[in-house]
């Protein structure tokens, strides 16, 4: 599926999620905003269903990343480590119980792309089947996410809610090369070099 190529279910669902990101960024506090130096796209799956995927959005700030110093291995850690982040959710994307709008435009949109399935399965069938689709729905979502961080800093979204450009980092609760990967598509190019260099070299 191209870009110029959406059909109504995607739509649907890639509207409501950039709604509800740029509604989420609109929130951030004025007293907060001189201080962010980052953005946080955590990306999760409901119930550790991946037919669930969810999008966390927040942010750190400098003053956290300095009290996080002492608890951290380094101040690198205490910078880019989301375990030491604020963990803030201003919004959670596609979570049933907060935005069950978008946890049915999001099965919706799965399913248009082929790769909704129906559980429980066996290990056999997870194996054989259900682990490919599994992984193409995470690619997939990724993708989204990333596209997304990208319009809103083409658009100034970002730039407005924050008072300048900063880095969104798309993530999970671990760190690994495909999310260097991913959080650099979603920057542009060097604005998330800092946080890309520290996943890949410590």
């Amino acid at each position: 599926m191209t870009l110029t190529d959406r059909t109504p279910a995607t739509m649907a669902f890639d509207d409501h999620l950039r709604h509800l990101v740029e509604k989420a960024l609109s929130s951030i506090p004025a007293a907060d905003a001189d201080d962010i130096y980052a953005v946080s796209f955590l990306i999760d799956n409901e119930d550790d269903d991946p037919r669930k995927p969810t999008l966390t959005i927040g942010y750190n700030t400098e003053t956290q990343a300095h009290h996080s110093i002492q608890d951290a291995s380094d101040q690198a850690e205490a910078r880019w480590n989301y375990a030491f982040w604020i963990q803030n959710e201003l919004t959670v994307v596609g979570d049933l119980t907060s935005d069950p709008a978008g946890a049915a435009a999001r099965q919706e949109w799965i399913s248009d792309l082929g790769l909704w399935y129906d559980g429980p399965t066996d290990l056999a069938d997870w194996d054989s089947a259900i682990g490919p689709l599994a992984a193409q729905i995470e690619a997939r979502f990724i993708q989204t996410c990333c596209q997304l961080a990208r319009t809103l800093h083409t658009t100034g979204v970002i730039e407005r809610s924050v008072g300048r450009t900063v880095p969104v980092i798309v993530h999970e609760l671990e760190y690994y090369e495909a999310i260097a990967r991913s959080t650099e598509a979603a920057n542009p190019p060097g604005l998330a070099a800092e946080f890309t260099s520290w996943v890949r070299h410590g």
